[in-house]
C-alpha cells in the first residue's frame, strides 16, 4: 500500500471517530438530559453511567473502525 493510501486512510480514521464522538455525546445529551460522563475529580456520574458509556463509545468505534477496514480493502 502506498503511503498516500496509508495518510488518507489513518485521516479518514480520525475524521470518523470525531464525528461518532460528537453523535454520541448528542445522542446521550437528548436521552438522558446531562452531558455524558467526564473524566474530573468533581464528577458526579455513577459508576453505571460511566460504564454504559465506555461500553457505548467502544462498541460504536469498534464497528466503524471496521467498517472503514473494509471499505479500504475493497478501494486500496
Amino acid at each position: 500500500m502506498n503511503p498516500v493510501a496509508k495518510l488518507a486512510i489513518a485521516g479518514i480514521n480520525m475524521g470518523v471517530a470525531a464525528l461518532i464522538g460528537k453523535g454520541l455525546s448528542a445522542a446521550w445529551t437528548k436521552a438522558t438530559g446531562n452531558q455524558p460522563p467526564a473524566i474530573s475529580q468533581e464528577s458526579e456520574d455513577t459508576l453505571r453511567q460511566v460504564i454504559l458509556w465506555t461500553v457505548l463509545t467502544s462498541v460504536v468505534g469498534a464497528v466503524a473502525s471496521f467498517g472503514i477496514a473494509r471499505l479500504q480493502r475493497r478501494f486500496f
